[in-house]
């Protein structure tokens, strides 16, 4: 399961030429449901003795999905819908190897794919590879907006499982270490990491993604799908945009009554590690999106102002994530955070 690209440029057609391959590729990023059943049908007719996902944060969540969803519609979309999902029996071996430093889905128990503009995701012990196979070089080919808008997922990934109502003192341990190698790489951008650099992304990433494992996203990832799906906006930049505004108001709900205490050092925790100091969130942010060429505005975006209200109901319509932000979101609030950085 890769693109063409990803196929060639990380070696795996060189590595695997004395083996019979069949090669998937007919997926777009954000996959859709049609996508992932064209791959379990060809799963179904080719039986591979082992499936490998090779790429970014899409390629390998649909080698997730190939491996364990039906080669049918109707079927598959009610194992997504399911409320107590049950694995088939034999499950193929699952090797997945990224080609970039951020998505962290080749250590997570999900795997996310979009029904029309529904996101689904199958979260479920069984979706975890057998093997993950992290070798930092792989991104090297990678141009400086796609290093910005991946190294943005991560470094959500870490500030939301940090905030989030399930971290641990475990999934917190992977936040921290992820957050603090990512901060000094994307606050004052690298355009090309050399080969330390790098490996310090992936790192990096794969920390975050273990923490979110853990704890699973928030808000910014709720209301980031919308801007994805409809507008095209890259997943990483989506939640960077909207954790500008989220990290600005959690600081000031936290100054209010009745916000617990741990959530209120959660968020001390992770301005410190930010480096945020006096410096406003927004303008903060601006910095990492402006230094990798990312506009911190929506309308650049191609969004309009009249649309954000179904952009705000999209995102709180995602009720796990938004169930899972330690501050709870009121509508009007919401709205008008969007329409400051428009």
């Amino acid at each position: 399961m890769a693109s063409a690209r990803a196929f060639r440029a990380a070696g795996v057609e060189e590595l695997l030429a004395v083996s019979e391959v069949a090669l998937f590729s007919g997926f777009t990023p954000n996959p859709r449901l049609g996508d992932v059943v064209a791959g379990c049908r060809l799963r179904d007719r080719w039986r591979p003795e082992v499936i490998v996902g090779v790429g970014g944060g899409s390629a390998l969540d649909v080698a997730k999905l190939v491996r364990l969803l039906p080669a049918d519609v109707e079927h598959a979309r009610g194992s997504l819908h399911a409320t107590r999902y049950e694995p088939p029996a034999q499950r193929r071996p699952l090797v997945l190897v990224p080609t970039t430093a951020g998505p962290g889905s080749e250590v997570t128990r999900f795997a996310t794919v979009f029904d029309d503009d529904t996101k689904l995701s199958l979260d479920h012990p069984s979706v975890l590879a057998d093997v993950a196979v992290i070798d930092p070089d792989l991104a090297a080919s990678c141009p400086p907006s796609l290093v910005g808008s991946c190294g943005f997922d991560a470094l959500c990934h870490a500030v939301e499982s940090w905030w989030s109502k399930r971290s641990t003192p475990h999934s917190r341990e992977f936040a921290s270490e992820a957050l603090t190698a990512l901060v000094p790489l994307l606050r004052r951008p690298v355009s090309e990491p050399d080969a330390a650099q790098r490996s310090t992304l992936a790192a990096a990433a794969l920390a975050a993604g273990r923490a979110i494992d853990i704890t699973r996203t928030t808000a910014a990832h709720a209301f980031a799908y919308r801007l994805t799906t409809q507008y095209d906006v890259p997943h990483g930049v989506a939640c960077l945009l909207n954790l500008r505004w989220l990290l600005r108001h959690h600081l000031a709900m936290a100054e209010r009554p009745g916000v617990e205490t741990r959530v209120i050092e959660q968020l001390a925790a992770i301005v410190e590690v930010l480096g945020l100091g006096d410096t406003e969130p927004a303008d903060y942010f601006t910095d990492y999106l402006t230094g990798f060429g990312w506009s911190p505005r929506l309308r650049d975006y191609g969004i309009s102002r009249e649309a954000l209200p179904s952009i705000v109901d999209a995102g709180l319509g995602s009720r796990a994530r938004v169930e899972n932000n330690p501050i709870e979101l009121d509508r009007h609030e919401v709205l008008h955070e969007l329409s400051a950085i428009f």
